[in-house]
C-alpha cells in the first residue's frame, strides 16, 4: 500500500487494530467466539494476536454461515477466562482502532468486568471516519468500503482478517481522504460505555442448572455462584442444545 503523505495531517500511528466475532448481537447474551488484532506502531504492523474462543454455549446456524467458524472448530478452544489476559497483555496502553467499535469494545469490556480485569481504551472508529470524510456512499458496511479502496482481505467475517483490513482502511482514510488543506488531528477519545448491572442467578435456575448437570453426568468446571441471571440461561440453553434435557 502506497499512500503519501500531502498535508498537514497530524495522525495517530500507535495503535491496536481489533475486531471480534460472537454468537450473537449484545453482550449481556451472546458470547465471543473469536479475538483478532494487531499491534500497529508508526503505521506499521509490528506484531498480530488471533485466538479461537469457546463461548461455551452453541453457536448459531446463522452465525457459522456468516463467519464460518463452528462448534466443532471452538470445542477444544480456550475459554474467555484464559484469552482475555493474554489479549489485555497484548494491547498494552495503546489505543484500539475497529470498525464500528463501540460494537467490539461492549463485548471486550463486558467479560473484562466478569473476570474483574481493567480494560478502558481511547479509541477510534473507521466507521465514524468513513462517514466523515468518504462521502457520498450508499453503504459504510466495512466491505463496501473495502471494495471501493481495493482492500482485499482473506476471509470476511474472520477477526484477524477484519482486522488488518481495518487497518489498511484506516491508513486510507487517513492519507487519501481526509482533508489537507487545513491541519487535523486524529485524537482517540474515550469508549463510555458500560454494561447494564446484573441480575444474579434464581435459585430455581440454580437447581435447574445442577439438575442437567447431574443428569448427563458433567463435571462443575464454572464458578457456579458467580454466575448472573443471563449467563445462567445461557449455560441452561447450551447444555439443553447439547444433551437434550434428558428427563
Amino acid at each position: 500500500m502506497d499512500i503519501k503523505l500531502r498535508g498537514s495531517i497530524k495522525s495517530m500511528k500507535d495503535y491496536i487494530v481489533l475486531d471480534i466475532e460472537t454468537t450473537g448481537m449484545h453482550p449481556d447474551f451472546a458470547r465471543i467466539t473469536e479475538i483478532g488484532a494487531a499491534k500497529v506502531i508508526d503505521d506499521q504492523i509490528t506484531a498480530t494476536f488471533n485466538m479461537l474462543i469457546n463461548p461455551e454455549v452453541s453457536i448459531p446456524e446463522n452465525i457459522t454461515n456468516l463467519t464460518g467458524i463452528t462448534n466443532e472448530m471452538v470445542v477444544e478452544a480456550p475459554r474467555i477466562n484464559q484469552v482475555m489476559p493474554m489479549f489485555l497483555s497484548f494491547c498494552e496502553d495503546l489505543p484500539i482502532v475497529g470498525h464500528n467499535i463501540p460494537f467490539d469494545f461492549s463485548f471486550l469490556k463486558t467479560n473484562a468486568m466478569r473476570l474483574n480485569l481493567h480494560f478502558e481504551k481511547k479509541a477510534l472508529d473507521t466507521l465514524v471516519l468513513a462517514r466523515q470524510y468518504m462521502d457520498h456512499q450508499h453503504s459504510y458496511c466495512l466491505s463496501h468500503l473495502l471494495k471501493i479502496c481495493s482492500i482485499n482481505r482473506k476471509k470476511a467475517h474472520r477477526a484477524l482478517d477484519d482486522a488488518l483490513a481495518t487497518h489498511e482502511l484506516f491508513q486510507i482514510i487517513k492519507y487519501k481522504y481526509m482533508d489537507k488543506s487545513s491541519r487535523i488531528e486524529l485524537k482517540p477519545n474515550p469508549l463510555l460505555w458500560k454494561p447494564k448491572k446484573q441480575s444474579p442467578m434464581t435459585e430455581k435456575q440454580k437447581k435447574f442448572l445442577l439438575s442437567l448437570m447431574r443428569q448427563h453426568k458433567l463435571v462443575l468446571d464454572f464458578d457456579l455462584d458467580a454466575l448472573t441471571k443471563s449467563e445462567a440461561s445461557q449455560k441452561i440453553d447450551g447444555l439443553i442444545g447439547q444433551y437434550g434435557k434428558g428427563f
